[in-house]
């Protein structure tokens, strides 16, 4: 049988899902391309900024990773473009030619042009130098207001402002309270401590989630310190200070923002459908209208279910389509028709600070505490040994 070449553009959750089901197959050669030299896994970035973890936590070599398959080739450049019609991929070196090409390069965090200073003012932490930034920065103000003891304890507010109250502005605001809390409170230091202030433009954090994770969440957020302050939206960010709605002032040290994704870069560099926020506009069965040849997977896509209400970029829905897309081309390689994408979420899991967290498993089993916490922990286990097995396999061929 003549060999078909998948390329995939992006080494995150969906890329990396979908090789692994590529790869099961002899017939199929597949590239893999990411400027990235690592897997940044992005969803446990709270406990990285916290300081529970180094950096090896939240990332995998992806050199090493796809050696440790057969017919994987990884290239490490960024993507300049895509040429549909003569089916290949360029970078600044190469050009790479494909029968079939998976887009899974994720999102970014959306800074909206309407909030003057929100992009200047303000951390994002979808990636390793931005999380990384914000962390040194953040451990170099702790110990300046440590050393200003010297000149006595009357320091100015230390202030942490997290805009948007959704999945991950309650981890990060839950983490970095209780980060701080246990910094002063082990160290003994008498200065002022860090106050974390949640701004939530809903009257409910988690808004649209389950009630019990709300109200689990809104509790351990108050045991915290956490100030959550609802129906307030950001009118604009200066330096070191926020204006809302409402004309509310609040000065901060540090603001992140986690208030909404767009589409990665690459989309504004390819010549196809998107919506208003980059995504790319794709058929059912995850395919684009007029290249049924490539195929748009998790956060990078305009996934949205019957009634038109976008899922949660999640990496869950990234692995989720990955995996029907690969389904997919299998199915047109073998004459077969393909199936539209259905998404049916495995459950929910939110990390709360500590040692506790909060959850719905399948089966609508709630779970909150410290079990809620190892089964979290479990799961990001059951996530990360196989590709470090599989990526120590790979350093060592």
């Amino acid at each position: 049988m003549q060999k078909v070449h998948v390329a995939v553009i992006g080494g995150g959750y969906g890329g990396i899902r979908a090789v692994e089901r590529l790869c099961k197959h002899p017939e199929i050669t597949i590239t893999l391309i990411d400027q990235n030299a690592y897997h940044y896994m992005q969803a446990e970035v709270y406990d990285f900024i916290a300081n529970k973890v180094d950096m090896s936590h939240v990332m995998i070599d992806l050199p090493s990773l796809m050696k440790s398959f057969a017919n994987v080739d990884f290239v490490c450049e960024e993507v300049q473009s895509v040429d549909a019609p003569q089916r290949s991929i360029r970078t600044a070196t190469r050009t790479i030619d494909y029968d079939y090409l998976i887009i899974a390069t994720g999102s970014r965090t959306y800074f909206p042009a309407f909030i003057p200073g929100l992009r200047e003012h303000t951390h994002g932490v979808k990636s390793i130098p931005s999380a990384l930034d914000f962390k040194q920065q953040f451990e170099r103000a702790l110990l300046d207001r440590i050393e200003a003891q010297r000149q006595g304890c009357d320091v100015k507010a230390f202030n942490i402002v997290i805009g948007g109250a959704g999945l991950s502005g309650v981890e990060i605001a839950a983490e970095m309270a209780a980060y701080a809390n246990h910094f002063y409170q082990n160290g003994n230091f008498g200065c002022r401590g860090v106050d974390v202030y949640l701004i939530d433009a809903y009257e409910s954090i988690l808004f649209g989630m389950d009630p019990f994770l709300i109200r689990s969440a809104h509790e351990r957020l108050e045991k915290l310190g956490v100030h959550v302050w609802h129906n307030n939206r950001i009118s604009e960010v200066r330096e070191k200070q926020i204006v809302l709605d409402n004309g509310k002032i609040l000065d901060f040290e540090f603001m992140i923002f986690t208030g909404g994704v767009c589409a990665s870069t690459l989309t504004e560099r390819l010549a196809f459908e998107v919506n208003a926020k980059g995504h790319l506009i794709v058929k059912p069965d995850l395919s684009l209208a007029e290249h049924p040849e490539i195929f748009a997977i998790g956060d990078v896509a305009h996934l949205a279910d019957a009634e038109g209400k976008l899922y949660p970029p999640t990496a869950q829905l990234a692995e989720r389509s990955a995996e029907h897309a690969v389904r997919n081309i299998l199915a047109r390689l073998r004459g077969k028709p393909t199936a539209p994408f259905s998404y049916q979420n495995g459950g929910v899991m939110i990390a709360l600070g500590g040692e506790y967290g909060a959850g719905l498993l399948p089966g609508g089993i709630r779970v909150k505490g410290y079990l809620a916490y190892l089964i979290k922990k479990a799961i990001f286990w059951l996530y990360t040994a196989p590709l470090r097995r599989r990526s120590l396999i790979g350093k060592r061929r």
